[in-house]
């Protein structure tokens, strides 16, 4: 079976997939982690199996010893991700209580609120999530640039990009309101 596996025979991945998940999931369980984390955790450990499947060690004849060092390791590295997410989210400025802005611009041109969207929509990622923790959630530019990793003036050329974009794009409707 582990040599049509090799060959990349899913059927056999399938009958060992069926043969060792529950212990995995146990052994996931019992160390620990919730019913949800492990099913997430015990997927990971199969991916694992897959993509190294030309590598693995056999003990008595047996993956299990395998799949469950490489599910220690899994757990291991989902738990130093939890942290360095968690660390992320300590860094950023805590919130403040400001009104949404799609209730204070209600009243605006339809029309232009869709071509702004489309604007930002093809907007680099990264340039629209600056965009929005500056323009919408009210962060200073240095305090979004230090929350996105990247340095103060960096985030000043991509927001005055992005503005530049959005005023020529904009700019027949500024004009017939009188504005910019």
């Amino acid at each position: 079976m582990w040599q049509q596996l090799l060959a990349g025979n899913e059927r056999a991945y399938g009958l060992i997939w069926d043969r060792h998940r529950d212990r995995v999931f146990r052994h996931l369980v019992m160390g620990g982690n919730s019913a949800t984390d492990a099913e997430d955790l015990t997927a990971a450990v199969f991916l694992e199996l897959w993509r190294r499947r030309s590598s693995i060690r056999f003990v008595d004849e047996s993956a299990l010893p395998w799949l469950i060092v490489t599910a220690q390791n899994v757990t291991r590295n989902a738990t130093r991700a939890r942290i360095r997410h968690r660390r992320f989210l300590s860094r950023l400025p805590p919130s403040r209580d400001q009104p949404d802005h799609a209730e204070l611009h209600a009243d605006q041109n339809d029309e232009t609120v869709a071509r702004l969207r489309l604007v930002i929509s093809v907007a680099r990622p990264a340039d629209a999530r600056l965009l929005a923790t500056t323009a919408l959630e009210g962060f200073t530019v240095s305090e979004a640039a230090g929350a996105m990793g990247i340095s103060e003036p960096a985030a000043k050329m991509r927001l005055s990009r992005l503005r530049s974009r959005l005023r020529a794009d904009l700019q027949p409707d500024l004009s017939a309101e009188g504005g910019v």
